[in-house]
This record gives structure tokens, C-alpha cells and sequence, in this order.
């Protein structure tokens, strides 16, 4: 059978065109809209005359960046557009250039765009550079409350930029004189009317078709009291027009650069940062954002480059800074399918504007563009403050208070001092509440892998409260520390428990120790001297104990010791407690010689079993069982010690268990018939008796009531070991 392949049709095409030019006509309506607002936000005040002429800037710069995003993005559906909090923090700024300026119009431009340019830049940049090392989660790190204060901050300065807009005055008394109240009362009452028809009406359509309204409401009410329009030009309702050979200019170009004020300039500097940073975290969210709406992955690094180069182009042309929007994004998504010509159309629009819709643009009332603003102010005042309230904890949500009133009554460089601050004092406090204490064992619960005869494991669990074992995480810094030296010293006081005689502290899981931290160990080597109890340090890396060694925590000291790692240190205290309380006559009683009189029943049988082991003394190092071996033999120890360890690569091991006199060990591969698991060495001189499987199985025929004792006895050291193993566990799980 043949299999035929449908090919796209004239048809399907000119439909999947058609589409797209219909969503991208809807996006540059929305988009044009704002961008003209953002552009009347920065451009207020003196300037307001030029802003036909920063137009040419902000809308080419739009029109590259939507283009360079919706071809290199790896969302192929994104859209870009300049962006609203960046232009208010930016407002702030240029308002004060122009205070620093008055009076000078050119000088007051240059400076403003050539800020603008530096900020798109430095932006795009940052932007590029944190995709290209893939460093974007950074910007994650910053608390939400803070972001909400920088958020909740920018809404206020949209709103006051807004009645600016309107007014042609900034923040003051000026504003309640009827010649300005008059200009932006009906701006905002549209503004907040936008905010709340678009909160119960969720479509693309809502906001462009109330201010068409609105627009001709304006302009029917004007032509009723016949009022011409060079009239509400000069009145302040219309924004000013601007004669030019040139729709667009080069920012950068010699007469524009003469005209800066570099000093000026040069005094906001320090407050363009948090412009950048700002956008970055704003983009990584929209992209989280795009993902969840659309499910589909995101590259999070690539959206940043792309977005970088798009600023990084954009700012070249003058325009402002931008990224990846959700609500145009999905819009695209949800009409055309999530199309890159979507994109490309909507930047084709936007610079076929500056030739042919440029003049259209000084129509719209500048009571609708300022309603814009104030629209996006509330939605971001609502948003994180009102909201904020039921969804922050109380010290978050003054947090976010506290930033925006700062930001609003100082500025944005001294909103951002007030945000950095907030954020290190909140890191401190939530921090020392952590518990570096992972987990808190005694001796009575938990041991070393060291298998002991039955009167030493029962000696160290009655007195293993006299061994405390604290398990450290994370990053210890004088704040947590201080509450570790608190939990000792209330271990101390204890009257319940048993006196602490060894303090294990482990740092296998801690990341790194401040340095400022390291005076709490001092007191805890404090502690020990007075208390005359043994401070044992497990796990320490390199950094760590150099830092405990610079300040006295060395191993010279009496109190002091440093071990491998927990269960070497568990080992050396159940030692030193099996010398303290059993003394010689507890050590006898790990022998062979001392097992076989409490397994067997008379000296005779212990006699009888003895004729059947061989007797091996090994030295240290010796090999007694290598993994791969045949299981052909078991080894009882009478004196000495070895270790069952497992490699794991070249040279380096896992000690699984450790045993000494009166212990048995290869039992497992004799009576299961497999190969060995694991090697076993000597650590020491050893003694140890051999039963062959050669010997065993005589055993089995010659006295099998003999083999049935042996028998019991093996099943009684797995028991004990299972047992173990299992409260071990439990304890490290409560």
C-alpha cells in the first residue's frame, strides 16, 4: 500500500497567515498603547514637548527587540515589549535629571535618552551574560518580599507618573490647582475603571475597547462645546506636536552626545543597577509564568541571552528596557498557536508605525495614556499590598511595606539600600532559626559497626546516654551556632540523663563553617574542660579544621579529638567506656576462649568444638578474606581485630563492620555458598581460629548436637545484628 503525505495547501497557508496578522494586529494595538504611556511617563515634566521625538526612540527599540525575541527565543510564541516597572524606576530618574537641568530642554533630552540607552545596555548585558554562564536561578535568591517591595513600589510610582502625565506637573500642590485637577481626574477615574472591568471581563479586547471609548467620548464632548483640537493641544489635553524631517534619530550621534550633561549623568549611575537586576528576576518569572500557561518547557538561559541581545540591539536605537510578556505571550499562544510570525508581524507593524502612524499617536488623549499607567500602577499596588496581606507572613508583609514607602518618599536607590538591608537582616533572623542539629542519638540507641560479645553491646546500651551524638547540617554560622552551644549546655544541666562523658559532634553534612562561628566551638572546648567531657569532631574537611585548629580545637588537647568520621568516633568512646566501667575483667570476656564457655556447656564441649578450628595468628594488614574468594571457611577471633570493608574505588573503602576478640565473621558465604561480598584485614595482630567447610561438614557428621549449638549460636549473632541494625534505624528516622 502506498502511503501518501498531505502537503500544506494554498489555502491552510493564506488561513495560518491570516491569523497571525489578525493576533499580531491585536498585540501592536495593546503594545503601541503602552509603550506611548511608558514613553509619556519618562518624558513628563518640562519634557512632555519632546515626546513626539523620544517616540521615534521607544517605539524602533520596541519594534527590535519584539523581533529579535520572537526569532531566537526558545519559545517560539514569545512576545516582547518595553517593559513597565523598569520605565517607572526609570521616570524617577529622569525627573531627576530635569530638576537638575531647568530650563534646559536639549540638555534635559540628551541626558534622559543617553541614561535610558546606558540602562537598556547595561541591562541587556546583564541580561546576556547570566544566560550565556547560565547563572539565571541567582537572581532567585533574592526573598519574594523584597521583590514585592520593589513591585508594590514601581505601582506607586506609575500612579504618580500617571497624574503626571495628565497634570504636566510633578508630585505637589500643583496638582489640586483646577487648571491640573481638571487634566487628570478623568484619567484616573479611568484608570481605576480599566483595573476593574478588565478584573471581571478577562479578554484581549477589554482594555483597547475602553479607551477607544473613552477617546471618543473625549472628542465627541469637545466637537459638542466646539472646541478645536489645536485648542486642547494647548490646554494640555493632547500631547504636543513635533515638527521634524526626521521621524527617528540616532541616539548616539555626536550632537545628541554634546548635549549630555555627564555629571549629571554620572550621580544616577549607582541607582540603574537595580534596574537590571530587577528585570531579570521580572523575566525569569514571565517565562515560569509562559511555562505554566502554555505547558511547555522553557529554556530559561536561552530566554535570557535572547532577551540580552534583544536590549543589547534595542538599546542601541534608544529604546527602553524589555523582555518577554505573559499576557502577550499566551494571546498568541491561545489565537495563533503560539507562531514566531506573530511576532515578527507585530515588529513589522511596530516600525511601519514610525513612517506612517506616528502622527495618529499624538491624537490619543493624554487623560486615556495616563489611565494606562494608573491601570498598571493600581494592578501592581493591589496585587502586593491588598493581596500581600492575607498571603504574607506579618514581618514579610511590613517587609513590602517598608520598601514601598522608602521607595516612594526617598527614591529608588534608597528603596533598593532599604530592600538589600530587609533581606540580609530577614536571612539572618529565618536563618538562626534553623536547627543545625540533623540529628541528636546516645550511645544507648546508636553504635559503632564495631561487633562487640554480648556483655560489652549490653554494657554500652546501659551506659550509652553517657555518649551524645549530634549530627550537623547546612551552614553553620555564629546565629545557629550559638543555639548549638545552648542545646549542650542544656544536656549539661540534665539531671534526668546520665553525666555526658563524650560529645560526638558530626559535620558530614555541613556545607561550610563562617568564620565568626568558630568562637562557639571555643566555648564548647570551654564547656569540655569544666565538664570533663571528651568533644569528639567527626567528618571535618581540610577548610574546616584549619579554621578549629587556628583558634585552639587541636588535637593535643585533652578534651579534644578528631575522627574519620562518626562511627570511628563512636568506636574510640564505647572503647574508653567499655575501660572506664568494665575494666579488665568486661575485656576478658572478648575472647574466644570467654564466648565458647557462655555458648556451649561444658568445658568439655568447648573442647570438642576447639578440635575442629585451626589456629592462625595473622599480622596487621593481613588479607584474610578478599571479595571474589570461594566461600571455603569461617574465622573466629580470639584476640586482635578486623575490619569487613567494601571498595568503591581505587584505594578507598567502606568500613561496613569492625570485630574483635570473641566475634565470628565469614559465616555469611560459608552457609549461603556464595562467593564473598567483602574483604576482611587485620588491623592488628591477630589470633584467629579457622573452621574449614571441610571441618564442618565432619562436624555435622561426627557430633551433630554439636553442630546444632553452633548453629544456634550463629543464628543468635545475626539476630543480635538485624536487631541493631533496625533500632539504629528508627533512631535515625524519629
Amino acid at each position: 500500500m502506498e502511503t501518501q503525505t498531505q502537503k500544506p495547501t494554498t489555502g491552510n497557508f493564506i488561513g495560518a497567515f491570516g491569523t497571525s496578522l489578525f493576533t499580531a494586529f491585536l498585540i501592536y494595538i495593546l503594545e503601541i498603547i503602552f509603550v506611548v504611556a511608558f514613553t509619556a511617563l519618562i518624558y513628563s515634566g518640562e519634557l512632555s514637548s519632546q515626546i513626539p521625538r523620544a517616540l521615534g526612540f521607544v517605539i524602533v527599540g520596541d519594534a527590535i527587540l519584539c523581533a529579535v525575541v520572537a526569532w531566537l527565543g526558545s519559545n517560539p510564541g514569545a512576545i516582547a515589549i518595553e517593559q513597565d516597572v523598569p520605565g517607572a524606576m526609570l521616570s524617577v530618574l529622569a525627573a531627576g535629571i530635569i530638576a537638575a537641568l531647568p530650563g534646559l530642554v536639549s540638555q534635559q533630552f540628551a541626558t534622559v535618552t543617553i541614561m535610558i540607552v546606558t540602562t537598556t545596555l547595561l541591562t541587556g548585558l546583564t541580561l546576556a551574560l547570566l544566560g550565556f554562564f547560565k547563572l539565571g536561578g541567582l537572581a532567585r535568591f533574592l526573598p519574594y518580599p523584597v521583590i514585592g517591595g520593589f513591585l508594590a513600589g514601581s505601582g506607586w510610582l506609575m500612579i504618580q507618573g500617571g497624574v503626571g502625565i495628565m497634570a504636566n506637573a510633578s508630585i505637589g500642590w500643583e496638582w489640586f490647582q483646577w487648571s491640573a485637577f481638571k487634566l487628570w481626574i478623568p484619567g484616573l477615574v479611568l484608570g481605576i475603571a480599566i483595573y476593574l472591568v478588565s478584573r471581571k471581563i478577562k479578554k484581549p479586547y477589554t482594555i483597547p475597547m475602553l479607551m477607544l471609548a473613552a477617546s471618543f467620548l473625549f472628542y465627541g464632548v469637545a466637537r459638542a462645546l466646539s472646541i478645536s483640537t489645536a485648542q486642547l493641544r494647548a490646554d494640555g489635553w493632547l500631547l504636543s506636536s513635533y515638527s521634524s524631517a526626521s521621524v527617528w534619530e540616532f541616539p548616539l550621534s555626536p550632537a545628541m552626545l554634546s548635549q549630555v550633561e555627564w555629571g549629571v549623568l554620572l550621580n544616577q549611575i549607582p541607582a540603574l543597577i537595580p534596574v537590571a537586576l530587577i528585570s531579570v528576576i521580572a523575566l525569569l518569572l514571565n517565562s515560569s509564568g509562559v511555562e505554566l500557561l502554555t505547558k511547555k518547557d522553557v529554556d530559561l538561559n536561552r530566554e535570557l541571552v535572547t532577551a540580552g541581545m534583544g536590549n543589547l540591539a534595542a538599546g542601541m536605537t534608544g529604546g527602553l528596557v524589555g523582555f518577554q510578556d505573559v499576557s502577550f505571550s499566551t494571546l498568541n499562544h491561545l489565537i495563533a498557536g503560539g507562531r514566531r510570525l506573530v511576532g515578527l508581524l507585530t515588529a513589522l507593524l511596530l516600525g511601519a508605525t514610525i513612517f506612517v502612524g506616528m502622527s495618529a499617536i499624538l491624537y490619543i488623549p493624554k487623560f486615556v495614556l495616563g489611565a494606562v499607567v494608573i491601570y498598571l500602577g493600581v494592578a501592581l499596588l493591589v496585587e502586593w499590598v491588598y493581596e500581600a496581606w492575607f498571603k504574607f507572613s506579618r514581618v514579610d508583609f511590613l517587609m513590602v511595606v517598608t520598601i514601598l514607602i522608602t521607595l516612594a518618599a526617598r527614591g529608588v536607590l534608597e528603596g533598593v539600600l532599604a530592600g538589600l538591608i530587609l533581606a540580609v537582616f530577614a536571612f539572618v533572623v529565618n536563618y538562626s532559626r534553623i536547627d543545625i542539629v540533623k540529628d541528636s542519638l546516645t550511645g544507648a540507641s546508636y553504635q559503632s559497626s564495631t561487633e562487640r560479645p554480648f556483655e560489652q553491646r549490653q554494657l554500652i546500651k546501659r551506659l550509652g546516654q553517657r555518649i551524645q551524638i549530634m549530627r550537623l547540617h547546612g551552614f553553620v554560622f555564629f546565629g545557629t551556632s550559638q543555639s548549638l552551644v545552648k542545646r549542650v549546655a542544656d544536656r549539661l544541666k540534665d539531671t534526668a540523663l546520665d553525666t555526658l562523658k563524650y560529645l560526638i559532634l558530626d559535620f558530614q553534612h555541613v556545607n561550610a563553617l563562617d568564620s565568626s562561628a568558630v568562637f562557639s566551638f571555643v566555648r564548647l572546648q570551654q564547656l569540655a574542660e569544666t565538664h570533663r567531657f571528651y568533644l569528639i569532631l567527626t567528618d571535618v574537611d581540610a577548610e574546616t579544621k584549619t579554621k578549629l585548629t587556628r583558634v585552639g580545637l587541636k588535637e593535643q588537647d585533652e578534651w579534644i579529638r578528631y575522627a574519620l568520621n562518626v562511627d570511628y568516633g563512636m568506636e574510640w568512646c564505647e572503647s574508653n567506656l567499655l575501660l572506664e566501667e568494665g575494666g579488665t575483667a568486661i575485656m576478658r570476656a572478648g575472647t574466644l576462649g570467654g564466648q565458647l564457655k557462655r555458648m556451649l556447656p561444658s568445658d568439655e564441649t568447648v573442647e570438642k568444638f576447639m578440635a575442629y578450628l585451626e589456629k592462625q595468628e595473622v599480622q596487621e594488614f593481613h588479607v584474610v578474606i578478599q571479595k571474589g574468594d570461594p566461600p571455603d571457611s569461617m574465622y573466629f577471633i580470639d584476640s586482635g581485630e578486623v575490619t569487613t570493608r567494601l571498595e568503591i574505588s581505587k584505594n578507598k573503602f567502606i568500613r561496613l563492620r569492625n570485630q574483635g576478640g570473641g566475634t565470628m565473621v565469614g559465616e555469611m558465604g560459608l552457609f549461603l555458598k556464595q562467593s564473598r561480598t567483602a574483604t576482611v584485614v587485620a588491623n592488628q595482630p591477630s589470633v584467629l581460629y579457622k573452621l574449614s567447610l571441610e571441618n564442618y561438614n565432619r562436624m555435622m557428621r561426627e557430633d551433630p548436637e554439636l553442630a546444632f549449638q553452633l548453629h544456634q549460636w550463629i543464628g543468635r549473632v545475626l539476630s543480635v545484628r538485624l536487631a541493631e541494625n533496625n533500632h539504629t534505624l528508627e533512631a535515625l528516622l524519629s
